[in-house]
């Protein structure tokens, strides 16, 4: 039986490095023997001016009736998107992996890093109060979520290097106290694992100072936000960011940049979108024990790798010149070819 994945298109790029991502997802399923299937859910800007929502209900039912979502970047919308979906589905972690890469520019070596983010609560809870002559918006944490995100942050260091960095703002803020004690109480049940704390505003400062001794960083909605871009400009580019959204049932995977209304979406970089192809495939493939997927997620990656040590296969946020088509059909050449070592 075929794996249903609900497709949002998205705005601005999107549409392109998605049905990049599509393309080698199906390259994918039939080098490695396992079947799926796309169905278009459509949402965002442009959804809006044609049918007056962002995110119609005939959306919303197809991405909860399918396996997994793949996700493009939607513009002005993101709130009545991706916001409520993460809300709505209870997709309560948010993924985001971030490494130096062969072939990308980068001042630093050896960057390995992973910011696990609280995805359903804080200021992105969004209670507001907007006035005239004031604003107020209500920064909403509980101990359920900090536990769960915790969890989550402490048993994929568990199968890294064993290190979870706390990130809060304790110093000005008590709500946060509730946060730390969440994940300290997580932490006695990980004990090979050693958690640090670090205030937000020296973990940014380390983070392009010092990224390498980073492993896990766990942190709340809005900081977890605002960190991963700056860990994308460590690595190299916000082209390369990738993320996944998973809760305990359902899971959600898109590429951690925008729109891009600047520029040409026919030379638009789709590896962050094939990237977050590649977390749909290993979530996919854990979820229905299906080692073919795991392993084509595997290869995937390595193809990306060996892809980006050629310049010709760079785009040009990277510095070269190739298209998303491009891209696409060189990396499923490679794909192919790391299949029949099977």
């Amino acid at each position: 039986m075929a794996n249903v994945i609900s497709v949002i298109p998205g705005d601005g790029i999107g549409p392109v490095v998605v049905r990049s991502a599509i393309k080698v997802l199906e390259a994918a399923s039939e080098a490695y023997g396992f079947e799926l299937s796309f169905v278009e859910a459509p949402a965002g800007d442009a959804v809006k001016r044609n049918f007056g929502e962002p995110l119609p209900k005939s959306s919303l039912d197809k991405i909860r009736s399918s396996d997994a979502c793949l996700k493009g970047p939607v513009g002005e919308t993101a709130k009545d998107v991706i916001v409520f979906l993460r809300q709505r589905l209870d997709l309560y972690a948010n993924i985001r992996p971030f490494k130096t890469l062969p072939g990308v520019s980068s001042k630093w070596k050896d960057v390995d890093l992973v910011i696990v983010r609280e995805n359903t609560e804080d200021l992105y809870k969004c209670v507001e109060d907007v006035g005239e002559e004031h604003a107020v918006a209500l920064m909403v944490l509980t101990k359920r979520a900090c536990l769960r995100i915790s969890n989550v942050a402490f048993q994929m260091a568990e199968s890294r290097r064993k290190k979870v960095t706390l990130i809060h703002k304790i110093n000005v803020l008590r709500s946060f106290e509730l946060f730390r004690k969440a994940a300290l109480e997580v932490a006695r049940s990980y004990p090979s694992v050693t958690m640090e704390e670090m205030l937000v505003d020296n973990a940014a400062y380390q983070l392009v100072t010092n990224p390498q001794r980073f492993d896990v960083m766990l942190t709340t909605n809005m900081f977890g936000d605002i960190l991963s871009d700056e860990a994308a400009g460590v690595v190299g580019s916000l082209g390369l960011a990738y993320s996944a959204n998973v809760g305990d049932e359902f899971g959600l995977f898109e590429p951690v940049h925008g729109t891009a209304p600047d520029i040409d979406p026919l030379y638009a970089n789709p590896i962050a979108q094939i990237m977050a192809s590649k977390m749909m495939l290993e979530w996919l493939g854990r979820k229905k024990g299906n080692a073919a997927m795991i392993e084509a997620a595997n290869d995937l990656e390595n193809a990306v790798f060996y892809l980006l040590q050629d310049s010709k296969n760079l785009t040009p946020d990277l510095g070269g010149r190739a298209t998303a088509e491009d891209v696409t059909k060189r990396l499923i050449d490679v794909l192919l070819k790391e299949s029949r070592k099977l």
